[in-house]
């Protein structure tokens, strides 16, 4: 039994930001898009391959903000095979994004009104018709390179420090719908949008049928199809 096994299942929680039950899905899932001739190329200080178990392992733990020095440490890495391209955190990233692919179900009438029906239930009806809620954040990130972008100074954001805008949609449970990484710290919230596919959807297209709408707060006033919780009855269902 490995030192992972041996967990609480509130501590490996905390850890990897899953249980254990959807921990193993998930190396299922993602296992199709590691090659295995990678994995055999790949190997730890002791020489053993490096396993999909650790690499999704670590991918989590680094995601949730653990340094990439006490991964190393912990499990046997170089730093360098952490980062290579063809080491352990890229491949594995890419990964995921295969294997859980995210995008507003513009097509999908049946979906759509799933969305919905889940801001309805739980605003008790007072939400009838809204399919995602939308909002954006400054992810923190290290000082980047004068290399890498044009103008360093818009990465610095007001809380301070440098960050990326990622403007976020979900369903009514939190889950991520889509989402816009585009952006430098220092951007608002409007432009954003304006850059973002789905507004082009929106606003352009005009894809979004007429009985459904996002929620937003009252910073975001963009367009018609997005209703703004304005009421205490509305902005104390969430």
């Amino acid at each position: 039994m490995t030192e992972m096994e041996q967990l609480d299942p509130s501590i490996f929680k905390k850890l990897f930001r899953v249980d254990r039950s959807p921990f193993d899905e998930i190396v299922v899932l993602i296992s199709p898009f590691l090659r295995q001739q990678d994995e055999r190329k790949a190997r730890n200080s002791s020489g053993s391959p490096i396993s999909l178990r650790t690499r999704l392992a670590v991918t989590l733990r680094w995601l949730a903000g653990a340094s990439h020095w006490d991964l190393c440490f912990a499990w046997g890495l170089s730093s360098s095979l952490f980062y290579s391209p063809r080491g352990v955190l890229w491949p594995t990233v890419s990964a995921i994004n295969k294997a859980f692919k995210m995008g507003f179900p513009a097509n999908d009438e049946d979906r759509l009104e799933q969305l919905a029906a889940g801001f309805w239930q739980h605003s008790g009806g007072l939400l009838d018709g809204c399919v995602l809620a939308l909002d954006g954040v400054e992810v923190p990130i290290c000082c980047p390179y004068q290399k890498d972008v044009e103008r360093q100074k818009d990465y610095h954001f007001r809380k301070g420090g440098f960050a990326i805008m990622v403007l976020a949609e979900t369903d009514v449970d939190g889950q991520f719908i889509c989402a816009t990484a585009r952006h430098s710290g220092s951007t608002n919230d409007k432009k954003a949008w304006e850059d973002s596919d789905l507004c082009h959807y929106l606003e352009v297209q005009k894809g979004l049928p007429e009985k459904y709408f996002f929620i937003g707060d009252k910073a975001k006033p963009i367009l018609k199809s997005l209703a703004w919780m304005r009421t205490g009855s509305l902005s104390g269902c969430f």
